[in-house]
C-alpha cells in the first residue's frame, strides 16, 4: 500500500502532484495505525481504496487527498490538533472536505448525529461539488465491503442510500460542471450497479 500502487491506474499520473498525495496517505496511515473496520480489516484499506476509485477516473490531487484523509478527523484522537495539522499540510480546501465528511462525534444520540452529518453532506455540495464526488466515492467503496455485515444492516443501509443518498446526488446533478461530469457519469454508474448486483442476490435468497 504505496503511492504508486496507489497511482499506478491513474489515465495522467505525470499531472498529479505525487509529493502531496504522499504525505496525505503517510498522515492517514498514521492516524488510522491499528485500528479495524467492522469487517475486522485495517481501517487504511477504506480510506486507500476510495481514493483508489477516484484515482482511477482521473481525479486530482486534491480530491485524492481528501479521500486518504477523509475520516482522520473523525476516527482521529485529537480533532483539534488533526484539523490544525491538514490545515497547514494541504490547505483549507483539502481540510473543507475532510471536514464535510466527518461526523461529530460530541453528539451521542447516533439518529440526530446521522441527520446532522447528511446536512453538512448537503451543505458541503453546495459549497464545494468536490464534496459531492467524495462521498460518491466513500459510498461506493462501502457497498462493495457490505457482505461483512448482518442483512437487517445491511437492508436498512441500502434503503438509505436509495431512498436518501441518490435523490441528494440527483437533486444537485444540476451544480456538476462540465469538467466533473465524466467523474460524476462514472462513479453513479457503478454505484447503481452494485445496488442492481445486491438487490438481484437478496431476490434469488428470498
Amino acid at each position: 500500500m504505496n503511492i504508486n500502487t496507489l497511482l499506478e491506474e491513474a489515465p495522467r499520473q505525470d499531472h498529479l502532484d505525487t509529493e502531496i498525495i504522499s504525505k496525505a496517505l503517510r498522515m492517514a496511515k498514521r492516524i488510522h495505525k491499528g485500528q479495524k473496520r467492522k469487517s475486522g480489516e485495517d481501517y487504511i484499506i477504506h480510506p486507500y481504496e476510495v481514493a483508489k476509485i477516484l484515482v482511477k477516473i482521473d481525479a486530482d490531487e486534491d480530491l485524492i487527498c481528501a479521500a486518504l484523509l477523509h475520516d482522520v478527523i473523525e476516527e482521529g484522537k485529537d480533532e483539534e490538533k488533526i484539523s490544525e495539522e491538514i490545515i497547514n499540510t494541504f490547505g483549507n480546501g483539502i481540510f473543507f472536505m475532510v471536514q464535510a465528511m466527518s461526523k461529530d462525534r460530541m453528539i451521542n444520540n447516533k439518529d440526530l448525529q446521522h441527520k446532522k452529518y447528511f446536512e453538512q453532506i448537503r451543505q458541503g455540495m453546495e459549497i464545494d461539488v468536490s464534496v459531492f464526488l467524495l462521498k460518491i466515492a466513500d459510498l461506493l467503496h462501502n457497498l462493495k465491503t457490505l457482505k461483512s455485515l448482518p442483512d437487517k444492516r445491511k437492508n436498512r443501509w441500502i434503503k438509505e442510500l436509495k431512498e436518501t443518498y441518490l435523490p441528494l446526488f440527483s437533486e444537485y446533478y444540476h451544480q456538476i460542471s462540465f469538467h466533473y461530469h465524466n467523474i460524476y457519469i462514472n462513479l453513479i454508474n457503478a454505484l447503481q450497479e452494485l445496488i442492481e448486483e445486491y438487490d438481484s442476490d437478496n431476490n434469488h435468497r428470498s
